[in-house]
């Protein structure tokens, strides 16, 4: 009586184990550890290049992810084929991911604060959010604050002037922002740097920059042309407060 096991081929016998194999080459340790070190120098540099910026418990952060990293990318020094070629740019890949999100944590501030100067260079006269309710302005070449707002939905660029007493629209500002200046009365005498001018008192249904969003304010229209339309103390003194620092200025409500 047969069984169906008879029909099966003769198992082969299994081969001893052999030698384990050789460890680590001395590029993938090279590699490994370059990986590291381009890493813990640019935290480096970022220390010296922000000194302070840290505090504590960023520190620990940082050093915990860096001894994570180096564990989990052991495993590259054990593996048995190697493509060269994936196998650097999935490094690579994966050092940019740890690195950006580390040093963006850990240096949240000052590359805050990077992005906004970077920001105000490429749009001139942008107000920024800075936090709640604060907006910072940043300096211009000519040393002067300028700043884009908004006039009943029109946009005007302002020049931030302490030296202004009121807010001031120019004839043609005025004029786009539905105001008409042949109606006015210019009763207001001004002392300008041309001499005396004349202004004309009127009240602006809205006023914003920014977020800061002001309704029926008091302001006057410049009899002669001017370069352009100012936000004098009138504006200012409507804030909670406003500081100049680092060629920025910063305004609160």
């Amino acid at each position: 009586m047969s069984g169906p096991w008879e029909n099966l081929p003769p198992r082969e016998p299994v081969p001893p184990p052999g030698p384990p194999g050789p460890g680590p080459s001395r590029r993938r340790w090279l590699l490994w550890l370059g990986g590291l070190g381009a890493l813990t120098l640019s935290v480096v540099g970022l220390d010296r290049a922000f000194p302070g910026a840290r505090d504590s418990a960023n520190s620990v952060d940082v050093v915990y992810t860096l001894v994570l990293l180096a564990m989990l990318s052991s495993g590259f020094l054990f593996a048995r084929q190697t493509d060269w070629r994936r196998g650097l740019r999935n490094i690579a890949l994966w050092l940019a991911l740890v690195a950006v999100l580390v040093l963006g944590y850990a240096w949240q501030e000052p590359l805050k604060n990077a992005a906004l100067h970077l920001r105000s260079q490429l749009i001139p006269g942008q107000a920024v959010a800075t936090g709640a309710h604060e907006l910072t302005i940043s300096e211009s070449d000519g040393g002067s604050y300028v700043v884009f707002g908004s006039v009943n939905g029109t946009r005007i660029r302002f020049l931030v002037d302490t030296g202004a007493s009121d807010i001031v629209l120019s004839p043609s500002d005025a004029r786009r922002a539905g105001i008409d200046p042949e109606t006015l009365k210019y009763d207001r005498p001004y002392a300008t740097a041309n001499g005396t001018g004349y202004g004309a008192t009127v009240t602006l249904g809205r006023l914003e920059v920014g977020a800061i969003a002001f309704s029926d304010v008091r302001a006057s229209v410049q009899q002669a042309e001017m370069g352009t339309s100012l936000l004098g103390m009138t504006f200012l003194r409507r804030l909670k407060s406003w500081s100049v620092a680092d060629r920025k200025l910063v305004l609160r409500w």
